[in-house]
């Protein structure tokens, strides 16, 4: 009996690991060398991005880079934002296959890792203040294509987590009040 009560509370440990948080992982990867209180515009880039995930990806990206006291211009702006999408084949019988063109006649199951390298820039100098990525592995069965509205929920939290580091605008606008009183 304590056997069978020690396999079955594994077997649920690991369903349980499965199906928690979100389906994109994240992962900074340069933080904070710049002077964040002068920031308050910024532009965005896409590079090697599909055309259907270009305007989602960027109105999330937006979205949560907003949430931290910036706005998006066209004109001056204080900040380059790069969203760079890569695709890695996971399988090396697979690299002639371009999984984001529909080929109807595909009759093997996909399996690649699509990532968006995401890289800020101060306009004027280019340089790099900070970067990350978010990216998720895909397993693609044939006649399967993207959903949208269950991604772009997914495209938020990874945004909002790996976006965590930078800080919000509001915290420079509002200097602490032990700051005040050394001035």
């Amino acid at each position: 009996m304590p056997k069978v009560f020690i396999a079955l509370a594994i077997a649920l440990l690991l369903t349980a690991c499965t199906q928690s948080g979100s389906q994109i992982g994240t992962a900074p990867r340069l933080c904070c060398p710049g002077d964040y209180a002068r920031y308050h515009t910024y532009r965005v880039e896409t590079e090697n991005m599909p055309g259907f995930l270009q305007r989602y990806v960027v109105d999330t990206f937006d979205t949560v880079f907003m949430q931290k006291g910036l706005r998006r211009d066209a004109g001056g702006q204080d900040l380059h934002v790069l969203l760079r999408y890569n695709h890695i084949n996971l399988n090396p019988e697979q690299q002639s296959i371009d999984p984001l063109v529909r080929i109807e006649a595909l009759t093997v199951e996909l399996n690649y890792v699509a990532e968006i390298e995401i890289e800020i820039s101060e306009a004027q100098t280019r340089k790099v203040v900070w970067a990350g990525t978010i990216s998720r592995i895909h397993r693609v069965s044939p006649g399967e294509y993207m959903h949208e509205e269950r991604a772009r929920p997914e495209f938020l939290q990874a945004f909002t987590t790996v976006l965590e580091s930078w800080p919000s605008h509001c915290v420079w606008v509002y200097p602490r009040m032990t700051d005040r009183m050394q001035a």
